[in-house]
């Protein structure tokens, strides 16, 4: 019993976020700036052997109703990257579409 209560605390520690660098964390959070205000979207196109092609997708998330500036954002997920907490949960839809 007691083997396996610290393989379980050891498991969760290990799944627990990892305090990073302040350079490592703008890098990874300037990934993550685009969702700011809660939409995102993208779009593309190109032609191929097989004719034209289209392709794009809208991602809204619950961010839309709490959006903050790119800065704020930025600034809160730099710290809390730097700090080791978890992100804050969010809850999204994607659609998209291809011809």
């Amino acid at each position: 019993m007691r083997s396996t209560a610290l393989i379980l605390l050891l498991t969760l520690a290990a799944c627990a976020p990892v305090p990073v660098t302040r350079d490592k964390a703008e890098a990874l959070c300037l990934d993550e700036v685009r969702q700011a205000d809660g939409v995102s979207g993208t779009v593309g196109v190109g032609v191929g052997t097989g004719g034209a092609k289209a392709k794009g997708s809208i991602t809204v998330t619950d961010r839309v109703f709490n959006p903050q500036t790119e800065e704020e954002f930025l600034a809160e997920c730099i710290d809390r990257r730097v700090s080791g907490k978890p992100a804050p949960t969010t809850v999204g839809i994607t659609i998209g579409a291809k011809t």
